[in-house]
């Protein structure tokens, strides 16, 4: 199980990763995997994109942890 902590880290790791994937807007919240409440990564597209990994895998505290990668389709905010 991931935390917030693990979450933020995994974005701040995987962002450009991700936006090379064409994501524009990359969250963390809570999400579920497998029915369990968790922390993980949110990329928003707007198209999907052909491969997007599940996880996010990072190195904390000694071990490697698998954040939950979430791909959603949301067009860009636009100002009115």
């Amino acid at each position: 199980m991931a935390t917030e902590r693990h979450a933020h880290l995994a974005r701040e790791r995987h962002s450009a990763y991700l936006r090379s994937l064409g994501a524009h807007a990359i969250a963390v919240d809570r999400v579920r995997r497998r029915g369990q409440p968790t922390y993980g990564v949110i990329a928003l597209f707007d198209k999907r994109p052909r491969a997007v990994p599940e996880t996010l895998p990072i190195k904390a505290g000694g071990k490697t942890v698998a954040v939950p990668l979430v791909a959603r389709k949301a067009p860009r905010f636009k100002l009115e």
